[in-house]
């Protein structure tokens, strides 16, 4: 039996030490704006292991335009959704 998959968009986030001490916030901005825009259903956020890029977290990754975002904060997570997935 195979899971029900979304359809679309994904954002990763790395799951490394560093990363997931400073990701919580940008996480929580990526989710929210993704109700508020109601793409619940196009749309997911997801675990990766580490990137190896530990001095630039937290690292989210794109692949749709196949794009790694380092240092992501609040801020920084809003423009990404506004400028990728929006």
């Amino acid at each position: 039996m195979s899971k029900d998959k979304k359809e679309g968009k994904v954002i990763f986030f790395c799951n490394g030490k560093k990363c997931c001490r400073y990701n919580e916030e940008a996480k929580t901005c990526f989710s929210e704006m993704i109700i508020e825009n109601g793409l619940e259903n196009q749309m997911e956020i997801q675990t990766m292991k580490c990137q190896g890029m530990c001095k630039k977290a937290p690292i989210f990754y794109l692949p749709t335009p196949d794009v790694f975002k380092k240092e992501v904060s609040k801020k920084k997570a809003r423009k990404i959704f506004e400028k990728y997935i929006a």
